[in-house]
């Protein structure tokens, strides 16, 4: 059986399959889609209320951070829509994809809450091509404490546990490609989704009222 670091290596040898980004210009686009669970809970720990929040996102960001969101729940706009100044977003991307300067970006992006949190990071603010996402994924074959489990979506899962919060932190990888397809953080041992986005697409456009196209 193999160890969730060479499972994890595997799926770095498997971007060389992902397509590279659609797309030309100056906005990195991002979609994604998923759920926030809100719980109220008493000091000893008992759930008072929940209530979950569905949502779908764009993101179209430049390196200055300036840039527009757009976050739909139903048919509703809501915050954080709008346009962004520089500085606004988070900006700044990594262009390097060699695994020394990738390494090094994420050990400055690890706080309390593990690389895997960090790791999201990287997906959440910019368009991760195939080589940047080969380089991540070596990286993260090297962190402790990494489970990895069938998901379903057919995807493989790797878990690192946040104590912090006292949730697993759930990544979800495309088993042709290596790429992420969704993230989740497990609560209550398991029993409980409490958050999950789902990446949906990306690519690069030259304004944000586009977006990406295919090659001509």
């Amino acid at each position: 059986m193999p160890s969730p670091a060479e499972i994890v290596r595997a799926l770095a040898e498997r971007t060389a399959f992902a397509a590279p980004p659609r797309g030309t210009g100056r906005y990195h686009y991002l979609r994604t889609s998923g759920w926030n669970q809100h719980t109220d809970r008493t000091t000893e720990g008992r759930v008072l209320s929940a209530s979950t929040e569905f949502f779908d996102r764009e993101d179209w960001i430049a390196s200055d951070g300036s840039g527009r969101l757009l976050v739909r729940r139903g048919d509703t706009v809501v915050r954080p829509s709008g346009d962004f100044p520089p500085g606004g977003l988070m900006g700044g991307f990594l262009a390097a994809t060699d695994l020394p300067s990738v390494a090094a970006e994420l050990r400055r992006r690890t706080g309390p809450a593990g690389a895997v949190k960090a790791f999201c990071t990287f997906w959440r603010t910019q368009v991760v091509r195939p080589e940047l996402q080969r380089s991540l994924l070596l990286c993260l074959a090297g962190q402790p404490g990494l489970a990895v489990e069938d998901a379903d979506p057919p995807g493989i899962a790797v878990n690192q546990p946040d104590p912090r919060r006292r949730v697993v932190r759930r990544l979800v990888f495309a088993p042709e490609t290596g790429m992420l397809v969704m993230t989740q953080d497990i609560e209550d041992g398991g029993a409980t989704v409490g958050g999950c986005t789902r990446w949906l697409d990306s690519g690069y456009t030259d304004s944000t009222e586009s977006r990406p196209q295919a090659a001509s």
